[in-house]
């Protein structure tokens, strides 16, 4: 009997609907991008790399042209949530799902005229047509949630649906005296933080890292994305570099994508946070260093660890420091330039991996020793209590789409002042929308979204977009 709404949207699930052509060949659906270099000799691994051939993912810097991106329009998923449940979802607040569908929109449209955009839903559904990423994927999802009994009835649902259903989540059925005394509401829980790409996979050099969420609520994301990654053929790139979303230890591996920065192939920017471990760093550390010399690169590079203070709009170093041209960051000042500025430790990594630590009074004047000079755009302008208001909404944390040219809130006032008081020129979305022509610009420009409603999710450009190849600076 179908009386309660988890069965009615199992039922409605697997109705059979219009046809839907499955977009990926017969003959790729056994492939795993994952496995696909294993059998290469080392010679072959170190040409391909060097002739970058056969690479759908690739990114070596914050700022080169965007080739490709992943985004995911916020659906359902984010009504689903109360003011009761808005913190356990890792939200300040509940959002109003057409605004923020509507705000979300004019990103996606904007980089739409810049590069290939890749909407999630639409990838999950397409791996999903392949039965064996369908059963990798829902018996993780399953086990991860405490919900495997549900493995026979969900695997049933077409592609589209079941993509929508683990993202959107599904009811508790209350057909048991525990289940209807639960105060669970979800079996599946929905995943309304899917909308900021950046956490949950990040691609560095021609390789995945997989995001070890430093909540549960967030496993789910991790889970879909290593899905897509394996088996979209489009995704073919050099493997995994570290698959932290497999991991078990949550309370010492965690990594996100937010606290995460590739400055260049030979220097990484990483956040220890509340999201991101020393024990993560470490083992990404090892992995890059092994990958460099599979690839035939022994050289030395550098990581700088910037200590994030443990407050609620620092959950990220993006959230304080992001790339925007090639000499040119926005930053938070008090956290960045100011006396209470977050402690560095650099590490050089020599030959062999042996590691050589030391402590960096200074972010900036660190990064100028190694030839990198970055002039500070200050988030909220030169005034602490607009630093402050504009950082606290993700002011800091904008996206650029190619040197110089980036994404940021309308909302910011004072830090987008600052942005044309360093050069750039200022658009908003709605008019780029209506004539691609201005971003020719010969100028830095800066396109600003409205983030009002996006901003109450607690995040900004960065965070909502995860760049899959960029060109070589």
């Amino acid at each position: 009997m179908l009386n309660t709404e988890s069965d009615m949207t199992l039922s409605s699930a697997r109705k059979p609907t219009v046809s839907r052509k499955p977009r990926i060949s017969d003959e790729y659906r056994i492939h795993s991008n994952f496995r696909y270099v294993d059998g290469q000799s080392q010679h072959d691994r170190i040409g391909m790399v060097d002739e970058q051939q056969d690479t759908g993912i690739g990114v070596t810097s914050e700022i080169g042209r965007l080739r490709k991106v992943f985004v995911h329009t916020p659906g359902p998923e984010v009504e689903r949530m109360t003011p009761k449940t808005a913190s356990e979802l890792l939200y300040n607040d509940i959002i109003h799902y057409h605004r923020v569908r509507e705000a979300h929109a004019q990103l996606k449209g904007v980089l739409s005229l810049v590069s290939e955009v890749l909407e999630v839903r639409d990838c999950l559904a397409d791996v999903l047509d392949i039965a064996q990423a369908r059963d990798e994927l829902l018996s993780r999802i399953t086990e991860s949630q405490n919900c495997s009994h549900l493995m026979s009835d969900i695997s049933e649902v077409q592609s589209a649906d079941l993509a929508e259903l683990l993202i959107s989540g599904l009811p508790l059925k209350r057909d048991t005296l525990e289940s209807y005394l639960s105060t669970k509401s979800f079996s599946l829980v929905p995943l309304p933080n899917m909308y900021f790409m950046r956490d949950s996979s990040m691609v560095i050099g021609p390789r995945l890292v997989t995001g070890g969420m430093a909540s549960s609520v967030r496993d789910s994301e991790s889970l879909i994305m290593r899905t897509i990654y394996e088996y979209l053929p489009s995704l073919r790139g050099r493997g995994i570099l570290l698959d932290a979303c497999m991991s078990q230890d949550r309370e010492k591996f965690t990594i996100e994508g937010g606290d995460v920065l590739v400055l260049s192939e030979d220097v990484l920017l990483i956040g220890v946070s509340e999201r991101t471990t020393p024990t993560a760093i470490d083992k990404l550390i090892d992995a890059y260093y092994n990958s460099r010399i599979s690839d035939g690169i022994d050289k030395p590079f550098d990581v700088f660890c910037v200590l994030l203070p443990r407050e609620r709009s620092t959950i990220h170093l993006d959230m304080i420091f992001t790339l925007v041209n090639t000499e040119q960051a926005i930053v938070y000042a008090p956290y960045i330039l100011g006396r209470d500025r977050a402690r560095i430790v650099r590490i050089k990594v020599r030959e062999e991996g042996r590691r050589r630590f030391s402590e960096v009074d200074d972010l900036l004047l660190g990064l100028r020793g190694l030839g990198i000079r970055i002039e500070p755009i200050l988030c909220g302008g030169d005034e602490p209590l607009h630093q402050q208001r504009e950082q606290w909404n993700s002011g800091a944390n904008m996206f650029a789409f190619a040197p110089g040219q980036v994404l940021s809130y309308d909302m910011h006032e004072y830090t987008v002042r600052a942005c044309e008081g360093a050069g750039f020129r200022v658009e908003t979305a709605a008019n780029v929308l209506k004539n691609p022509a201005l971003l020719n610009s010969s100028r830095p420009l800066v396109v600003t979204l409205d983030g009002t409603e996006l901003a109450r999710g607690g995040g900004g450009p960065r965070c909502m977009t995860c760049p899959v190849k960029r060109d070589p600076l």
